[in-house]
């Protein structure tokens, strides 16, 4: 369940060649699966790189510059903290809260 297409995630990532692609794909699914473990019960099943809504792919597209950006070495607390926020702005009307 990749939430935007390659083409997106390339464009976003300034990649203009095809050298990268299983890397790019890489970093893409796994922020597809955070955004939708985020949104949680409101996320659609049928989402793909084509239905799921621009919100959703803008999101998307944010989580894939952090992890294609840090990859996990380099980010700290606050870093986090700001991309969650960022995509928090983006989603809040469509995620489902959790209950406390």
């Amino acid at each position: 369940m990749i939430l935007t297409s390659l083409e997106n995630a390339k464009l976003a990532l300034g990649i203009m060649d095809s050298a990268r692609d299983a890397e790019v794909t890489l970093y893409l699914t796994q922020a597809s699966a955070l955004i939708y473990q985020y949104i949680g019960a409101q996320a659609l099943p049928a989402w793909d790189e084509t239905t799921a809504p621009d919100d959703v792919q803008a999101a998307t597209l944010k989580m894939l510059g952090n992890l294609f950006e840090h990859r996990g070495d380099d980010a700290n607390d606050e870093h986090e903290q700001k991309i969650w926020e960022g995509i928090s702005l983006l989603l809040m009307r469509r995620r489902d809260p959790a209950l406390a």
